[in-house]
C-alpha cells in the first residue's frame, strides 16, 4: 500500500507540472495538497444510513470494521461521534461485544467516554459515543513533545481515577496507552477501547500495545492481573514527562519484528525489558521531586511484586505526596523559618561578642604596653639603684686603706717601677721581666688583698652584698698589677702584668680604643665610670666593668676634675690646667646575671632583659636573658653567639609605638619557650647622679645615660587569654542556647505534625475491587 501510494504521489506530482495545448499551465500544487486533495475525493460523501433521531453532518474517518460520522442528537442536540461497522466479515464481535459492554457497564463514570445507544439490529450495525473534539493523548505526544511536570502529574491523577473506578467495577483494562485516552474540550482525560478488557475474574489472555503491557502480560496464557495498567501507567505517566516510550529501542523493534512466531516476539520483548536498566530519565529533570519519581520508578518495576497492587495504591501515593508538598511551607515555617531566625540571631551575636571582644582586646592591649611601659621604668630604676650599689662598693674598696697601702707600696718599688714602665711600652704583650713581676712580693701582696676583699661578696650567705666577679688594680699607664677572681685561675693565665690602656675601664671612654694605640697618649680616667658590655669568652655571659681613680695623696682626692677643692676654693695651680693624674684605677666586674632585678625568676610570661643600646654592630644586643643564665648553669657555653633585636623595631620601641615583639632568644638552643607574640616597652638606663665617697664631676648637672636599656616583654596570649576565654564561653552559651532552641522548634514542628497526620484509622476502608470473583458484576449485551 505504501509503494501504491508513493507512486501515487508521484504520478500526481508530474501530472502538476503538465502545460494544456494551448500554453496554460495547470496550477501547481504541492505533494501535501495533493494528497490531501486524493484523500477529500476519496471521502464518502453521503452516511452508510440515515439513523431515526441523529443527523449526521460530516464524516470523520475509517478504520478496518467501518466509519465514524459526527452528527448531532436531535432531541438534546447534543454533538456524537457515530461508528458504522460496515465489514461484517472482519469483525470480531466478541471483541466488539465485549467492549460496548464494558462502556455500558462504566457509562455512569464521567472518566470513561459514554455509549449513547447501541443498534445491533440495524443495517448496518452502529453505536453512538459522546463526540470528543481534542483528539487523544496520544495526538498531544506526537513527536516527543513533553508535558509540564504538574499538567502531567494532574491528568495522570486523572487518568488513574477513571482506571481506579474500572477496577472498581471489577473491570481490567489491559490495553491502556496514550492513544486509548481522549481528551474532552477541558482537556480532561476519558479512557475508551475496551476491547482488550478483563473482568477481574476472567482468567482469559489478553495482549496489551509493546512497551505498555507489563512484562508479565506478554504471555498467551497470562492471566490478567491489576498490575498491568499500573505497568501502563507509569510507561503513560514517564512519557508525559520526558517525551520518551521507556525501553523502546530500535535495536529491540527489530528484533521483535524479525522473529518468527507471535511467542517468539513476546518472548524477546519480556525478557527485554527484564533485562534493561530501569529509566532514569524522570530523575533528571527539573520539578521532578524525589517522590514523583519513586512513584514512576515502582509502576515501572520489571517485577509485579515490586509494583504498586492495584491503582488505588498509586492513588494514595500520590496523595501522600502532595500532603508532603503542603508540609513543606509548614516545614520552612516550623522548622526552617526559626532555625534562620535563630542563625541569624546567632550571627549578629556572636558578631557582637566578637566585635566586644576586640574592643575590649585593644583596650587590654594599650593597658598591658602602658602597663609594660611602666614596669620597664621601674625594671630600671631598680638596676640603676643596683648599679648605685655596684658604685657604692667600688668606692669603698678603692678607698681601703689596705688597699692604698699595698698599692703604694707597690708603686713606690723603684725596682718594679722600670718593669711597669716597659710593660706600658709594649702594650698587651707580655715582657721578659713579666715573671719577674708576677712573683715580687709587693705584688702578691696586693693579690692577697684584693682577693681577701672579693672573698667577702663570695662567701656571702644572706644575699645583701652584690656579686663580683673579678677585682683588679691598674697603675697610671694601664697595666694591670694584681687581680683577684671568684674563681681559680691559673698565674700564668692572669692579665697581670699586662697593659690594657686601651680598655674603656681605664680610659673612661664609650668604647674600647684600637690596641694599638700607644699607652703612653691614653690617659686614665678621672671619674668613676660604667664601661660598655662584653662577652665572656669563657661563659658567653655578658658583663661589665666598674672602674674609679685612685689617689693616693689626700688633696688629689679632694680635688674635682676642674681643680677646685673639695670647700669650692680654687686650688693654687691654674683651673684651666688638666687635673692631676690619678695614681691608679681600681675595677670590679660582674656578671648582668648577678643583678638581684635581671636574675632568673618563675614566672615565663612577663620578664626584664638587658639590651645593649650603643650604635654600631652589638646595637640590639640581648646582653642578660633568663635563657643565658639557664644554658650557663647547664654548661652549655653561648661564646661567640649574639642574639639581636632588628633595628627597626628597637628604633620603634624607644618611640614608645606598639610592637608585636618576637624574641630573638627564641632562636637559641632551648628557647621554644620564649617563642610568640609578646607586648614590649623599653627605658633606659641611667648612671647614679652622686656616689658615696666619689663625686661626679661638677660640670654633670643631670644623671648621665649609659648604653644599657631594659626591655621587659610581657606574652601578648596571657593578656588576651582572659578575653579570650570569656568570648569562648559566651559562643559556647549561645551555640547551646541555639541548639536548645532549636530542638524545641524541631519537637514541637514534629508534634503538630502528627496531630495534623491523618492516620489510616481515621480514614473510611476503601475497596479496590471485588473480594471475590462472584461479586463481580456482569453485563450482557443483547
Amino acid at each position: 500500500m505504501a509503494r501504491y501510494n508513493w507512486e501515487r504521489i508521484i504520478g500526481m506530482a508530474s501530472v502538476g507540472r503538465r502545460k494544456l495545448v494551448g500554453g496554460d499551465e495547470t496550477e501547481r500544487q504541492s505533494v501535501g495538497e495533493q494528497m490531501r486533495a486524493e484523500e477529500l475525493s476519496r471521502r464518502p460523501t453521503a452516511p452508510p444510513a440515515n439513523l431515526p433521531g441523529y443527523q449526521l453532518e460530516k464524516f470523520l474517518g475509517a478504520g478496518t470494521f467501518g466509519q465514524v460520522w459526527y452528527g448531532h442528537d436531535l432531541n438534546t442536540g447534543r454533538p456524537v461521534a457515530i461508528k458504522f461497522y460496515l465489514y461484517r466479515g472482519g469483525v470480531n464481535w466478541a471483541l466488539l461485544s465485549r467492549e460496548v459492554k464494558n462502556l455500558v457497564h462504566l457509562s455512569a463514570e464521567r472518566s470513561i467516554v459514554q455509549v449513547l445507544d447501541v443498534g445491533w439490529d440495524a443495517e448496518p450495525p452502529f453505536y453512538v459515543m459522546e463526540y470528543l473534539p481534542n483528539g487523544s493523548l496520544e495526538d498531544w505526544l506526537r513527536d516527543g513533545e513533553r508535558m509540564a511536570v504538574s499538567q502531567a502529574v494532574d491528568i495522570f491523577r486523572q487518568i488513574c481515577g477513571g482506571l481506579n473506578h474500572c477496577h472498581g467495577r471489577g473491570i481490567l483494562h489491559c490495553d491502556l496507552k496514550p492513544g486509548n485516552i481522549l481528551l474532552d474540550s477541558d482537556h480532561a482525560p476519558r479512557l475508551a477501547d475496551f476491547g482488550q478488557s478483563r473482568m477481574s475474574h476472567d482468567q482469559s489472555p489478553s495482549l496489551g500495545t509493546l512497551f505498555y503491557m507489563a512484562p508479565e502480560q506478554a504471555q498467551l496464557e497470562a492471566a490478567p492481573d491489576a498490575r498491568w495498567d499500573v505497568y501502563a501507567l507509569g510507561v503513560i505517566l514517564y512519557q508525559m514527562l520526558t517525551g520518551k516510550i521507556p525501553h523502546r529501542d530500535v535495536t529491540l523493534l527489530q528484533r521483535i519484528d524479525t522473529a518468527g512466531s507471535l511467542s517468539k516476539r513476546l518472548e524477546h520483548y519480556r525478557e527485554a525489558i527484564m533485562r534493561d536498566a530501569r529509566p532514569s530519565g524522570h530523575r533528571e529533570l527539573r520539578g521532578v521531586d524525589a517522590e514523583l519519581a519513586a512513584i514512576v520508578d515502582r509502576c515501572l518495576a520489571p517485577e509485579a511484586s515490586e509494583r504498586f497492587a492495584n491503582v488505588q495504591q498509586v492513588l494514595d501515593a500520590l496523595h501522600q505526596r502532595d500532603l508532603a508538598r503542603a508540609r513543606r511551607p509548614l516545614l520552612l515555617l516550623g522548622v526552617v523559618g526559626p532555625l534562620l531566625l535563630m542563625l541569624a540571631t546567632g550571627g549578629f551575636a556572636a558578631r557582637s561578642i566578637v566585635g566586644a571582644s576586640g574592643r575590649a582586646t585593644e583596650a587590654l592591649r594599650t593597658e598591658a604596653r602602658a602597663s609594660n611601659q611602666l614596669a620597664a621604668r621601674f625594671a630600671a630604676r631598680s638596676l640603676e639603684n643596683e648599679l648605685s650599689r655596684y658604685f657604692q662598693v667600688l668606692a669603698k674598696e678603692a678607698t681601703e686603706p689596705a688597699t692604698r697601702r699595698a698599692l703604694g707600696e707597690l708603686l713606690g718599688a723603684d725596682e718594679l717601677t722600670e718593669i711597669r714602665e716597659l710593660t706600658a711600652e709594649s702594650a698587651a704583650t707580655a715582657i721578659p721581666q713579666r715573671a719577674e713581676f708576677l712573683t715580687h712580693p709587693l705584688r702578691r701582696r696586693l693579690d692577697a688583698q684584693l682577693s681577701s676583699r672579693l672573698s667577702r661578696f663570695n662567701d656571702d650567705q644572706t644575699g645583701r652584698l652584690p656579686g663580683i666577679s673579678t677585682m683588679f688594680v691598674v697603675d697610671a699607664q694601664g697595666t694591670i698589677l694584681a687581680s683577684a677572681f671568684d674563681t681559680v685561675v691559673e698565674e700564668s693565665r692572669s692579665s697581670s702584668g699586662l697593659n690594657f690602656a686601651f680598655r674603656s675601664y681605664f680610659h673612661g671612654g664609650r668604647d674600647d680604643l684600637d690596641r694599638d694605640t700607644p699607652p703612653t697618649q691614653i690617659r686614665p680616667l678621672t671619674r668613676p665610670h660604667l664601661s660598655a658590655a662584653f662577652q665572656s669568652t669563657a661563659t658567653g655571659l655578658w658583663k661589665l666593668a666598674f672602674s674609679a681613680p685612685i689617689y693616693l695623696s689626700e688633696q688629689a682626692a679632694n680635688e674635682t676634675p676642674g681643680g677646685e677643692t673639695s670647700g669650692g676654693e680654687t686650688s693654687a695651680s691654674d683651673p684651666a690646667v688638666e687635673p692631676r693624674r690619678p695614681d691608679g684605677v681600681f675595677v670590679i666586674t660582674t656578671d648582668l646575671g648577678d643583678f638581684e632585678s635581671m636574675r632568673d625568676g618563675t614566672f615565663r610570661d612577663q620578664l626584664a632583659v638587658v639590651i645593649e643600646a650603643r650604635s654600631g654592630p652589638l646595637r640590639g644586643t640581648v646582653l642578660q636573658h633568663p635563657l643565658l643564665d639557664q644554658q650557663a648553669r647547664k654548661g652549655n657555653s653561648l661564646a661567640g653567639k649574639r642574639y639581636q633585636v632588628s633595628p627597626e623595631v628597637l628604633d620603634r620601641l624607644l618611640a614608645g609605638g606598639d610592637v608585636d615583639y618576637r624574641d630573638p632568644m627564641a632562636k637559641a638552643e632551648g628557647g621554644n619557650l620564649y617563642g610568640g607574640t609578646w607586648l614590649a616597652a623599653v627605658a633606659p638606663v641611667t648612671l647614679p647622679r652622686e656616689l658615696d665617697g666619689i663625686r661626679p664631676p661638677a660640670d654633670r648637672d643631670e644623671a648621665e645615660a649609659t648604653d644599657l636599656l631594659v626591655l621587659v616583654q610581657y606574652r601578648l596570649a596571657k593578656v588576651f587569654e582572659p578575653v579570650g576565654d570569656l568570648q569562648r564561653q559566651l559562643l559556647m552559651e549561645g551555640a547551646v542556647t541555639l541548639g536548645v532552641l532549636f530542638s524545641l522548634a524541631l519537637g514541637m514542628w514534629w508534634y503538630v505534625n502528627r496531630l495534623t497526620d491523618a492516620s489510616p484509622a481515621d480514614e473510611p476502608p476503601r475497596r479496590t475491587g471485588p473480594s471475590d470473583p462472584a461479586d463481580a458484576p456482569t453485563v450482557e449485551v443483547r
